[in-house]
This record gives C-alpha cells, structure tokens and sequence, in this order.
C-alpha cells in the first residue's frame, strides 16, 4: 500500500538534564593540599621558679593545619546520572505469565469496542505529516478521513481495504486479510491465536505489543501503544511495511458508541471522469 497505507504517530520525549556537572578541567584534577610539616621551638627564657618555657608549636606553613592529602578525579557524574535516568525510563519486556496478561488485557480492549470514533494525526515515511477523522465498527469496518489538502479516504468494508484518492480519481482495492487490521477487526480478537507476538513491553502509563501475521498473509509489522490509566485505551500504532517503511499514527478525543450510516463504510467502485 506504499506511503498512502492508514498508521500513527509515535510520540517522543526528549529529556534534557541541565545539571551543571561537567568535566573537570585538567588544572583542577591535578590540584592536591600538602600535609603540614609540624615542628616545635622553644620560647626563650624561663618558666616560673626556674623552669623551661613551654614550647609552642609551629609549622612551616604559617600555622596552616594539617589537612590529609585530597585526590581529584576526572569522573564526569552528569553523563553516570542521564545514563541511570535513560535506564530507569526504557521500557521493561514481558515475558511468561506478564505477557501473556498483557495480551489477554488488549484482546479485551478490543473485543469490547462496537463503534469508535475520534481524531488522529500521521506521519508517513518521508516525514509528511495529515490529520483526520478516524471511525471503526467491529466487526471489519474502519474509514479514516483525511484533512486538506490531503485528498485521501481509506475505507474497509469487513472485506476490502480501498485507498480512494479524490485528487488523481483512483481508487485501489485490497483484501483485508492481507492487511495488519485484519487482526484487530475480526469479530473475536485472540492475538495470541491469529498473530506473532513479537514482544510485549510495559513503562510507567503505557503498554505496547507487537505483531507480525501468523501466517505471512500480511507483510511487515504493526506496533500498538496504550495508554494505562486510569483504563486501558489506544494511544498510537506502527506500521512498518515489507520495505522498512515506517508510518506512524497518535490517537485522540476517542469515543464509543455513536453510530453511523449503513453506507458509511462503503467504499467508492470509481470515480466519474471530469465534465
């Protein structure tokens, strides 16, 4: 389906640590403090009743205490502490009992939506950025909407997948099953059944898991993203088509339960030539 096929947008956050720790410079690191000589000198004269004065202690340093001997490093601690926050924030891969939990949450996502409905913005592999309307009726049907000046609508009908393009007049018709919907519009989700579940990975609010097609129907990947709290609910997704090409979709002002017309997933057969 090339650079047209439907995804989502995968949102980044660059964190930026100001910590004021940088490297210590080469006069610093090779500065140290010298432990005091200390040696002792008489007062001249006498004690009481005949006596030796006391003696009174002096160093060679004009009575600078004596300090132990102090070694500098070139350590750069700022660079210890992003690579420990980076670690802390990077995504934690479930495996055993915790995937499988994992999974069996997003297949009741999904099983649970009849009708969805909210906004979307993508960015397809040569960094294009469109915005639209995005609707779903389980079972097989999706339709998103695109913005101008995007001449796009991509409408599946529970048996094609058709790209209509109102600015060339051309309208290109798929198989569903040979697309990465197929797996979340059936009418009963098991992506443990129906995918390979590539990996499933948890960080603080977000879920995700990837997948291929079990059975090579459908080439190149989908990753989906979901929010966590307070419920579950999709955030974004992935498509990366045979070729490596990444097409990303964010989600929002989702909502359930509206209906639409019946024709409303119906896809165009052609468009009429110019009068």
């Amino acid at each position: 389906m090339n650079s047209r096929r439907a995804a989502a947008l995968f949102l980044g956050l660059l964190l930026s640590l100001g910590l004021g720790m940088g490297p210590v410079s080469s006069q610093e690191a090779a500065t140290t403090v010298r432990k005091s000589t200390v040696t002792t000198k008489p007062i001249q004269g006498t004690g009481p009743e005949g006596q030796p004065s006391p003696t009174v202690e002096e160093d060679d340093a004009n009575t600078v205490p004596p300090m132990e001997e102090i070694e500098s490093t070139n350590t750069d601690e700022g660079a210890g502490w992003e690579a420990a926050v980076e670690a802390a924030l990077a995504p934690t891969p479930l495996i055993g009992e915790k995937q499988t939990e994992a999974v069996h949450r997003i297949n009741a996502y999904f099983n649970d939506i009849t009708n969805l409905q909210g906004s979307f913005e993508q960015v397809d592999p040569n960094n294009k950025h469109s915005t639209g309307r995005f609707y779903v009726q389980r079972p097989g049907k999706i339709r998103f909407d695109y913005a101008p000046p995007s001449a796009l609508r991509i409408v599946a009908d529970g048996h094609s997948l058709a790209i209509e393009d109102s600015g060339l007049k051309t309208v290109e018709k798929y198989p569903i099953k040979s697309t990465p919907f197929r797996l979340l519009l059936v009418d009963s989700v098991d992506l443990e059944r129906d995918a390979r579940i590539v990996g499933v990975e948890s960080q603080e609010g977000l879920l995700s898991i990837s997948l291929e097609d079990k059975d090579g129907d459908a080439a190149g990947r989908i990753k989906l993203s979901f929010d966590t709290k307070p419920d579950l609910a999709l955030k974004e997704w992935l498509i990366t088509d045979a070729q490596g090409l990444t097409t990303k979709v964010t989600v929002a002002d989702v909502v359930s339960g509206r209906k639409v017309a019946v024709d409303f997933f119906t896809a165009k057969d052609s468009f009429q030539p110019f009068r």
